[in-house]
């Protein structure tokens, strides 16, 4: 299994101001893909899962898909610009499924939805090829959801 965790980050090159981050394996996760895919510039990215997300159609899209129902699967945004703060700029998205036991992140990949509906993102996606299956222990996976909510 992976450890997923919701850390309290703070990062001045990017974003003056503190705020919960995702760890994946004790590793950040846009510092993972920008480490996976240095040109393309994801180190830096947020949690779409932040407090200060901007509209509140796509706040209830993420909230609705992070967690799906028990054997359901959904494509949630997982990160995105701290300039934007919203679904208009680069757009990190998952496949995840929730299995009971445990969640399972089947791949990663960048969000191509020319939409500007909230409820239309995920429709179009580049799959990463470089980003591997991962799997968290559902009591880890809601602790990480618990630490986003308390900033709420």
């Amino acid at each position: 299994m992976n450890l997923i965790e919701g850390v309290l980050f703070k990062n001045n090159e990017y974003v003056d101001v503190e705020y919960v981050n995702i760890k994946i394996d004790n590793v950040w996760l846009d510092e993972k893909l920008d480490e996976l895919y240095p040109d393309n510039m994801y180190r830096g990215l947020i949690p779409t899962l932040v407090e200060w997300m901007d509209r509140e159609d796509e706040k209830a899209v993420v909230w609705r898909r992070i967690l799906p129902s028990k054997y359901e699967t959904t494509i949630c945004p997982v990160l995105m610009c701290p300039d934007e703060n919203d679904f208009s700029c680069t757009l990190i998205v998952a496949e995840i499924t929730n299995l009971g036991t445990h969640v399972r992140w089947s791949k990663l990949g960048v969000d191509l939805s020319n939409e500007w509906e909230a409820e239309k993102v995920g429709s179009k996606v580049e799959w990463f090829e470089n980003v591997k299956e991962m799997n968290f222990e559902f009591s880890d996976y809601i602790k990480m959801l618990d630490n986003f909510k308390e900033r709420l």
